[in-house]
């Protein structure tokens, strides 16, 4: 009799045992509470870093920690009214915060996780433009950036972006329909650019500049205006709270509303494709001239969006893909300009989007944007506010 009971309290044991899950796994992309999440990081050493989730999850073994950050203006985590609150896991997906326990996923913020926008006294694009950091204060000290911004404050002309797609993972991102109102943090405050994006002020812009209401409206009307051109898109990210901090001014330059929803909105999607075959890529995201129209008196006018020449509307957007793994890269462009007439005058750069494999037949129709592809070498020698990147062959498109 006392074996029998022996033996059913260590089967009991076991079993006991065996049903505890040792680790603290929280899904990032749960719609239930993304959209307050809070930023995770980790802090193994003296500098906090971005927790990658891995196929949505961020998994924690037992008496491993975990920082949860709440940043921004009255904004905090709720369970302890903190900025930034370090959990460790007891498994279970149980966390002890101080003498408290909850469930991994009850740890969230008042609001929404937006990032912040901070000014550096770096140059950069051949000293024409100051380096800005989108990004999270930690703590007092410690600042983690996820975007580099190549800015000018003085006409808000934003020269390029830069950040990291993690190209493993971008499948597993978060779908959040929640999108903030884009934050001017940053920006000069004579530069009013939410209301350049309004559509009746472009056309009294365009009415000033042209110097004709006809013109003016043939311009600018329901079907055609200039939209907030995304440089770092919300979608190259993970996490509901890094989506969101991509809503910033300063990571926008004007862009016509259909070449936005269409062949630059496929040259995203397609950088995102190559980063899931190719892994982790450095992505840079620029700008470059000035659009120009014609104005009634049959004078090339440069168009801007702000008065006394703020604003300026690209001529050309670009994004150089980059895998610093092999060193092979391209540039994506496209022609800010869907009143183009073809043939152009002159081409941009050689177009090598055949030769990489990019054969999209949309690309080459100008009311989308027409899209080159160039090498990163010959597009530097062009475009020398471009960042300097050694790249030693094409990227090349494997679908």
């Amino acid at each position: 009799m006392e074996v029998i009971l022996l033996f059913s309290s260590l089967f009991s044991v076991i079993v006991t045992s065996a049903s505890i899950n040792s680790e603290c796994i929280l899904n990032v992309t749960n719609p239930d509470y993304e959209r307050k999440l809070p930023l995770p990081l980790y802090n193994s050493s003296s500098n906090y870093e971005l927790a990658t989730p891995h196929q949505g999850l961020i998994r924690l073994q037992t008496g491993q920690n975990i920082s949860f950050l709440c940043s921004g203006i009255r904004n905090y985590v709720r369970q302890t009214n903190a900025n930034v609150s370090t959990v460790t896991c007891i498994g279970d997906d149980q966390v002890k915060l101080f003498r408290m326990v909850f469930h991994i996923a009850e740890i969230s913020c008042k609001n929404s996780v937006r990032g912040n926008v901070r000014a550096t006294q770096e140059k950069c694009a051949n000293n024409q433009g100051l380096v800005y950091q989108i990004g999270y204060q930690v703590t007092r000290t410690e600042w983690f950036t996820l975007i580099t911004v190549c800015y000018i404050p003085s006409n808000g002309q934003t020269l390029y972006t830069r950040h990291i797609l993690y190209g493993k993972e971008i499948k597993y991102r978060s779908k959040t329909k929640y999108r903030p109102d884009f934050s001017s943090s940053g920006q000069n405050d004579q530069i009013t650019a939410s209301l350049s994006y309004n559509q009746t002020f472009q056309k009294l812009v365009f009415n000033r500049i042209l110097k004709s209401s006809l013109l003016a409206r043939k311009f600018i009307n329901d079907k055609s205006f200039l939209a907030r051109g995304h440089l770092s898109p919300d979608a190259d990210f993970l996490l509901a709270p890094t989506q969101f901090s991509t809503y910033f001014y300063i990571n926008t330059a004007p862009q016509w509303q259909r070449i936005n929803s269409a062949n630059w909105k496929s040259v995203e999607i397609t950088t995102r494709d190559l980063a899931v075959h190719y892994g982790d890529l450095d992505i840079i995201t620029g700008t470059h001239d000035i659009l120009t129209y014609l104005d009634q008196e049959n004078n090339f006018q440069k168009i801007y969006l702000g008065k006394e020449n703020v604003l300026p509307v690209p001529k050309y957007f670009w994004k150089i893909v980059f895998d610093p793994k092999s060193q092979k890269g391209i540039v994506f462009i496209i022609l800010n300009d869907p009143y183009v007439e073809l043939p152009l005058e002159e081409p941009f750069c050689k177009d090598v989007c055949v030769e990489a494999g990019y054969t999209k037949k949309a690309w080459k129709n100008t009311d989308s944007g027409l899209v080159f592809c160039c090498d990163i070498i010959n597009f530097r020698n062009i475009v020398k506010s471009s960042p300097n990147i050694i790249s030693t062959s094409l990227l090349t498109n494997p679908n």
